[in-house]
Parts: structure tokens; C-alpha cells; sequence
């Protein structure tokens, strides 16, 4: 097949939240499959996600090459133009196989087939056998992508909660098609290991299945599209439960310049053969093999466990006063689903007036350590006020600038169906937060960035959606608490501290700085002599202008974290 005519239909596949994958990436999880399989001489094999076929040509040649030649092999997909590529590449590739491919949702077998339909017609299910082996690189569509209504469908049928991405549907949804000793390979978002919102479905993967691997491939780019992956193979057989779980993960290494003593590989695969740091023509790599541990219960966050970091984390625990949500909510800016509306940076200049109701604003563009950048902060038009203790917005009549301008522009705020239908004012910010606590002395940091930026904010300021805020809710804790917060959490401490723990990164080691993360940070004992001196230096370093002068105090603060916990 001419390589144009394999990729024609890429564009809506990319749509579809389809990646393709590599050869050699799809011999790794073949092999992996047929290891962990007790197979018999006739094999079932299906790819519910068929894409361009690459897939089950892999798991089949995998098969022959271990003398299984008595191969059914089934496909699906919703995109007729997958069906026939995979179809074309099956009959070139392997002539004598007679493959069923089928334009169905996979989905709505395996709901069929579960009894979980309420139709008593079975248009899709009736003629689909229980497999023994399972390949499959499900879409990637997330809550907001598939829409309310779609994500309920799947919640429903599938137990799962939080946002749900249809990938996770499969997983769940494809033991209905496997026979009781049958074997998975998949490839996920790696995100599922480590979101809050993925309790749900880690919970449910590790009660329905014996995982047999996990492989966190994360940003060595294994797919063009900016995808992270992993790669989990799963067995049906529940005679032995899972303890230790094999665990691996591989990332590209930070701040490693090429060595001509470091282990060269070829690729991905080759490198997990390692531990440690391997160079590579993409780069080197920091390959990491243990096995998977969480806290208490599956539905927490997935980790890679070894002895050196079980032993790390035992320390930082056992000089850990408190965590940061101890001290206060970690919370998330305003949202005004409207921001070329509510949000300028020279509201004079851009149309001619400035209303009554602009507020400073800080976002990330201001994001700097310590202390913000010398850049001028954004302006928001904040709609709330607090009355009585409670929330409201602002009587705009009393604002006669405030109100022309939101007049001005009533077409597309009123056009916010999601507004109205909560019973709110049509010119109103989606999420005010509180507006009581903006004049508080708060930590705010970036969401994304690869070493924390997190910075004190005095003059009382909005925080954006880009970032997320810090206050001092537990007034039982001293003021000086959050000059201590400010210390840890940028300091090289917590870049490694959040490694281990989250084990959380996106491409160009691009770390998430979000609040299920975040409130988990540890804080020392405030009292302890060498939290006063942390204390003493964030406040210096609030203060200092000169950039040279500033490293050097956050070099001092560095090494003292590492100390009070007692640590490298």
C-alpha cells in the first residue's frame, strides 16, 4: 500500500482522538501479550480500535513467529476508512487470512454483550466470540470533547466517575469480550496513574483484572502527536492477585549532556533493559524499573515503587510537621469564560474609558519566584462583591461605565447558555471565587512550568484560571507559615519530592503544578531552626531585585530543605 493512501483519512483520525503507532512499539506490547497468555493452537485476536491495522499486523506476526498459525483475527472501529485500510494492509501482508472487520462501535458490543443494553434487539453482539488475546490503542476524547450527555452514556454503563476520557471506557468495558484466561495489551494516557479525576478507573482496573505490566513511556515523544503514553497488558485470569506488579517508567533526563560511558541504545524498548541514564540519538533517556505501589487503595495515585524511593519518601514523611493543605485550600483563579470581554491591559487605551469595577489581575505572563516579574499585571472587570458574607454580584446600575461597557458586549455574554441556565446574571464572571479573600496575603503559582514558580502576593490582586492560589486558611497556624511554603515549594527539594510522588511529567520535563499535587507538598517544623532561617531568606529574596544576588539566596535555601528533611 502506497504510504498516501494509508494515511489519506489521518486528519479526521487525529479528530477522532487516534494515534498511530510505531512498529517497533507495537512489537514491544505483541511480545508482551503472548507472554503473559496460555495459549492453545487456535488463537482469537481482535483490535477494537483497528486505526491503520498496525496493531493486529504485529500481534499476528508476532503469533506466526511463535508457530501460532491457526489465527482468527476480528476488527473494529466507527471509521469506515480504518476498516478498509486495515483490510487492504491484512490481504497484502497475509493473503491466506480471512480477517472480520466490522464499521462497529466496540463499545456498544461490549454493552451488549455485558446485558447492559436496553434494547432487546442484539444488532452488534450476537456474533462476536469471547477472545484470547486483546491489542488495542483506544481514542484519547475527553469529557469536554465527547459532551455531557455522551459521558453520562459511558459513566452509566461503565461504573466510572470524575472526567471520563473514552479510552477508559474500553478498558473497563473490553473484559466483557475476553475469554476468562484471556490477555490485554493497551496503550493509554499515561495520565490515568496519576489524576485525581482517574480514581474511579484505576480502582476499577485493579479489582477487574490481574495487571500483568505497567510501562510509563512518558515525553520521549513515542507517537508525533504530543501524547504520553503507557502501556498496560492485563489478563482476565483471577486465580493469582496482583503484588508485585512490574513497573517501568522512562523519561527524558534533565540537564544530561551525552556521554560516550553511558549505555547507547537504539529506542525506547531497547533502553528498558536498563537502569539509570542511557544515551540515544533522540537524546538520553532516565529508565527506572520497580513495581507499582499507592497508598492505601487502588483509586489512589499509581507510583513506580523501588527501595531507594519508598526509603526517600519514609524520610521526607518522618520530618514532615504538616502539608500544605494543612495550612489552606489550594485553589484554582477566576474563570470568566469570556476573557476578551472581562480581561484588558490598558482598558483606556483599548476602548477609550475605564469602568468602575477594574481589579488588578495577576496571571501567569507575571509568573516569576518568589516575587512576580516586573511586567505590567493585566486588568479584569470583576463582577462580585461580598454582602452580608455571602457572594453576589454587583448591582451594575450603581456602575454606569461598568454597565455600558458589559451592555456593550451583552450579545456575547447573554449568549452563555451555561450561565443562564444556572439561574445566574447574564454578565456575570463564571467563576468569581470569593471575593472576600483576594486582599490576603496568598502564594500563587503556575499550572505548567518546568521547575515550581511560586510567588507572594501582597497587593491583593485577582488570580487568573492560569494559576492557582494559596491562602492561610488555618489561622492557627503563624503568618510566617506562608514564607515557609514559599521556601519548599521552590526549592530543588520539591522537584524532586513531586518526581517520586507524582511521577507526573509532560513533554520538555514540563511539570503540572496542580492542586491534588500541590497540597500534598510538606512543611517542616516552623519552630525548628532551620525553618526560621528559611523563613528569614523568602522574605529576603521577596525583596531583592538583583538577579545574581537572588540566586545566591536561593541557592542558601536549597540547601537548608535539603537538610531539614534530611535528604539529597
Amino acid at each position: 500500500m502506497q504510504t498516501a493512501e494509508r494515511y489519506s483519512h489521518v486528519e479526521s483520525r487525529k479528530k477522532e482522538g487516534a494515534h498511530y503507532t510505531p512498529e517497533i512499539f507495537s512489537d514491544f506490547i505483541s511480545e508482551n501479550i503472548i507472554f503473559n497468555a496460555n495459549l492453545k493452537k487456535s488463537v482469537k485476536v481482535v483490535d477494537p480500535a483497528v486505526g491503520d491495522g498496525e496493531l493486529l499486523i504485529s500481534l499476528i506476526k508476532t503469533l506466526k513467529a511463535k508457530s501460532f498459525h491457526n489465527i482468527e483475527v476480528y476488527g473494529f472501529d466507527t471509521n469506515p476508512a480504518s476498516i478498509e485500510i486495515t483490510r487492504k494492509r491484512l490481504k497484502e501482508t497475509y493473503p491466506n487470512l480471512t480477517p472480520i472487520l466490522q464499521n462497529k462501535d466496540f463499545l456498544q458490543i461490549c454493552i451488549e454483550k455485558s446485558g447492559l443494553s436496553d434494547s432487546q434487539d442484539l444488532f452488534y453482539s450476537s456474533d462476536i466470540p469471547d477472545f484470547d488475546l486483546l491489542i488495542a490503542n483506544p481514542p484519547y476524547i475527553r469529557t469536554q470533547v465527547l459532551g455531557a450527555e455522551q459521558s453520562q452514556l459511558l459513566s452509566k454503563n461503565f461504573g466510572l466517575k470524575g472526567r471520563v476520557d473514552i479510552y477508559q471506557a474500553f478498558l473497563v468495558a473490553m473484559k466483557s469480550v475476553l475469554k476468562p484466561d484471556g490477555v490485554a495489551g493497551v496503550i493509554v494516557s499515561n495520565r490515568f496513574l496519576t489524576t485525581k479525576g482517574a480514581g474511579k478507573f484505576r480502582e476499577i482496573i485493579h479489582n477487574q483484572y490481574s495487571i500483568k505490566g505497567i510501562w510509563d513511556f512518558g515525553d520521549t515523544k513515542v507517537f508525533e502527536a504530543a501524547v504520553l503514553p503507557a502501556v498496560v497488558i492485563l489478563s482476565t485470569h483471577n486465580k493469582e492477585r496482583d503484588f508485585n506488579i512490574p513497573f517501568s517508567s522512562i523519561y527524558m533526563a534533565e540537564n544530561e549532556s551525552y556521554s560516550k560511558s553511558l549505555p547507547f541504545v537504539e529506542s525506547q524498548i531497547q533502553a528498558l533493559k536498563y537502569d539509570g541514564i542511557v544515551s540515544s540519538k533522540q537524546g538520553n533517556f532516565y529508565v527506572k524499573n520497580g513495581h507499582l505501589t499507592f497508598d492505601s487503595n487502588p483509586a489512589d495515585l499509581w507510583r513506580l515503587q523501588d527501595v531507594e524511593y519508598e526509603q526517600w519518601l519514609d524520610k521526607v514523611a518522618s520530618n514532615t510537621w504538616c502539608l500544605f493543605k494543612d495550612i489552606g485550600k489550594v485553589r484554582v483563579g477566576v474563570k470568566t469564560t469570556a476573557d476578551n470581554v472581562f480581561i484588558r491591559s490598558n482598558w483606556k487605551k483599548e476602548i477609550g474609558y475605564e469602568p468602575e469595577l477594574l481589579r488588578p489581575l495577576t496571571t501567569h505572563h507575571i509568573a516569576s519566584r518568589f516575587r512576580s516579574n516586573e511586567k505590567e499585571k493585566k486588568v479584569i472587570l470583576y463582577t462580585h462583591t461580598i454582602i452580608n458574607g455571602k457572594r453576589h454580584t454587583f448591582n451594575i446600575n450603581e456602575y454606569p461605565l461598568s454597565k455600558r461597557y458589559l451592555e456593550e458586549n451583552k450579545d456575547q455574554l447573554s449568549s452563555r447558555k451555561y450561565v443562564i441556565k444556572a439561574n445566574r446574571e447574564w454578565f456575570e464572571i463564571w467563576v468569581p471565587q470569593n471575593p472576600s479573600l483576594w486582599e490576603q496575603p496568598k502564594v500563587v503559582f503556575r499550572d505548567i512550568s518546568e521547575r515550581p514558580t511560586f510567588w507572594m502576593d501582597k497587593e491583593g490582586s485577582i488570580v487568573n484560571g492560569d494559576c492557582y492560589w494559596l491562602l492561610r486558611d488555618n489561622e492557627q497556624m503563624p503568618e510566617s507559615i506562608m514564607w515557609l511554603v514559599l521556601a519548599v515549594a521552590n526549592s530543588r527539594f520539591i522537584e524532586k519530592f513531586y518526581d517520586i510522588k507524582f511521577h507526573n511529567k509532560l513533554y520538555s520535563n514540563r511539570r503540572r503544578f496542580i492542586t491534588q499535587y500541590v497540597e500534598q507538598f510538606p512543611i517542616p517544623n516552623p519552630n525548628l531552626a532551620e525553618s526560621k532561617t528559611l523563613i528569614a531568606l523568602a522574605k529576603e529574596c521577596y525583596k531583592e531585585k538583583n538577579e545574581n544576588n537572588q540566586i545566591n539566596i536561593e541557592d542558601k535555601i536549597d540547601k537548608i530543605v535539603w537538610s531539614v528533611f534530611n535528604v539529597s
